[in-house]
């Protein structure tokens, strides 16, 4: 039993003592607190604060939108002021604006709530990436964010029961709480956060000025619109599979279920083993690669459900459950490790924040995307595998060039001068 749970990475990181712990707890409280807000929002919106289906849609794409905006300024603040203040600032902020959203009771302080939330939570991805390197050192970046990501499936896990609980008390003040609960744990990762140990001060240095080169360097934004098309893969679980089952009678509404649980579990537990055999740029550009293939598989096999007997139907999906849980293994760390290492060492405040621009543009473009896909059917499945297919190697390939810009050349022998 030791020995499993010593595989999963996760468990040794909430039982070990210092600086892993901490990142571990927050990483679980923060995914508990956000999967609630995500849930009970749409209704709070709705039964207790009285908006419309058109202005809860305004709501959720005004936070999206300003998180999009906020990613590289965020980065460039981050820079200037210390990767460990902005993220402890943005927790605070992050808070405060759940409590305007709790407080509500109409259409302006919910849309300010969201949009203030969607600002501060912008490029958080990326930069609690540097700041884990900061504090555990660089060999084991990977394992760590591994093991958060599987914490954080498990908060989602948990955040699901709660929800269920509160929407069946279906109170208003219930409702209220709930959205508060969210609250608590962005001021508890704030705490968390500043109890961190003091970092590297080479590592850690604020820049002295502000600094844009982002915006100039095209190969990175390259890399950063492959990783977009493959955030795409969250966007086949919580949209295009449930579109498709109501798209083809054949499909059976309860295989969305499966499929998700599916895809949570396998996450949980092999998560941590992927993430530690793409620590280096080469094998994480492979892995981008072989996510590509896997994240294909999905899409034709999904295309492959339309007409088919029951039986069938069920086997495809299950297929696709675990082509997509494969892919989406190999990506997260292939692309945490590539956007870390190919990002300058001097500037990676700004450079890992832009890079979230992916999570934050598929969250915006994601949806009408996806339905895009189902509304073609077959041929928007298969078109879909294409651009997976595409982003793949064009991700791999632009990092296999950018790689060469990060390899310093030996220094060349000295030749002693010949006597004349």
């Amino acid at each position: 039993m030791r020995s499993l749970l010593a595989g999963l990475g996760w468990w040794d990181a909430l039982t070990s003592k210092g600086t892993i712990r901490l990142l571990a707890v927050q990483s679980l409280i923060d995914a508990l607190g956000t999967g609630i807000a995500l849930v009970v929002l749409p209704f709070f919106a709705s039964r207790a604060a009285g908006l419309s289906a058109g202005e809860i849609a305004l709501v959720l794409s005004a936070g999206g939108i300003c998180e999009f905006a906020a990613a590289v300024p965020n980065g460039v603040i981050a820079g200037r002021i210390g990767v460990r203040k902005f993220i402890v600032l943005a927790h605070l902020v992050q808070g405060a604006s759940y409590v305007v959203v709790a407080l509500a009771s109409g259409l302006p302080l919910i849309l300010a709530g969201t949009m203030l939330a969607g600002l501060s939570r912008a490029g958080s991805g990326g930069l609690s990436q540097v700041l884990t390197a900061n504090v555990l050192g660089e060999d084991q970046r990977s394992g760590a964010l591994g093991s958060i990501r599987a914490l954080r499936n498990i908060g989602y896990l948990l955040a699901g029961g709660t929800t269920s609980l509160i929407l069946t008390i279906d109170s208003e003040m219930g409702m209220r709480v709930g959205l508060l609960l969210n609250t608590a744990s962005f001021f508890l990762s704030a705490y968390w956060t500043i109890r961190l140990p003091a970092t590297d001060p080479a590592e850690a240095r604020p820049t002295t000025g502000r600094n844009w080169s982002v915006l100039r360097d095209y190969q990175y934004f390259g890399l950063i619109c492959s990783a977009s098309v493959f955030s795409s893969s969250l966007m086949v679980l919580s949209v295009g599979l449930p579109l498709w089952a109501l798209h083809e009678d054949q499909v059976p509404n309860w295989t969305v279920s499966l499929v998700v649980t599916l895809n949570t579990a396998l996450v949980i537990i092999l998560q941590y083993r992927f993430s530690e055999r793409l620590k280096t740029v080469r094998s994480s550009i492979t892995g981008v690669r072989l996510s590509g293939w896997m994240f294909v598989a999905t899409a034709v096999l999904i295309a492959l459900t339309a007409s088919r007997p029951l039986w069938l139907t069920v086997a495809l999906l299950v297929g696709a459950a675990l082509a997509l849980t494969l892919g989406e293994l190999l990506e997260s760390p292939a692309f945490w490790t590539l956007s870390y290492e190919l990002a300058p060492a001097d500037h990676r405040s700004e450079y890992m924040s832009t890079f979230d621009l992916n999570r934050a543009g598929m969250s915006i473009a994601g949806p009408p995307a996806m339905a895009a896909v189902v509304a073609l059917g077959v041929t928007g499945w298969l078109l879909y595998a294409a651009a997976l297919l595409a982003a793949g190697y064009g991700g791999a390939w632009i990092a296999s060039r950018r790689t060469t810009r990060f390899t310093v050349p030996a220094p060349a022998a000295e030749v002693p001068a010949q006597p004349g």
